[in-house]
């Protein structure tokens, strides 16, 4: 909810490498906003839980850190992060994570084509498949 009036979440995409769950939302957040995030879990159907089974506990009000850019265009473009624990890794066989400064902001309704990375494997080409922003 921001302020008090609740939005809408249109949609929710789970992500076991980054143990994350994005939430889509109805309408644009302003930076000015202050954000909260609330969980029921329902009594049947999908739930948030872990490989294991278990469900996670529902929660109520919970701040959200809001960095919605400000009204103010932003024009630096999102850079490679290629140092400490920001590096490239795969977080699995066939998992290759790669970071860019300015996160927040990356537009997943403009994610690349599985095309435009190259990847080499001890000098052999590796195929892309699959590019999730």
């Amino acid at each position: 909810a921001a302020g008090t009036a609740a939005i809408t979440v249109s949609s929710a995409v789970v992500s076991a490498t980054g143990k994350t769950v994005t939430l889509t939302l109805s309408r644009a957040v302003a930076n000015t906003e202050t954000v909260t995030v609330s969980y029921t879990k329902p009594a049947t159907g999908a739930v948030v839980q872990d490989a294991a089974g278990n469900d996670a506990v529902s929660f109520s009000d919970q701040a959200v850190t809001n960095n919605t850019p400000s009204g103010t265009a932003d024009t630096t473009a999102p850079q490679l992060l290629t140092t400490g624990e920001h590096r490239p890794t795969l977080s699995g066989p066939i998992a290759l994570v790669i970071r860019f400064s300015d996160a927040s902001n990356l537009d997943a309704s403009h994610a690349p084509a599985s095309g435009d990375f190259t990847v080499l494997a001890d000098g052999s080409r590796i195929i892309v498949t699959g590019v999730d922003v």
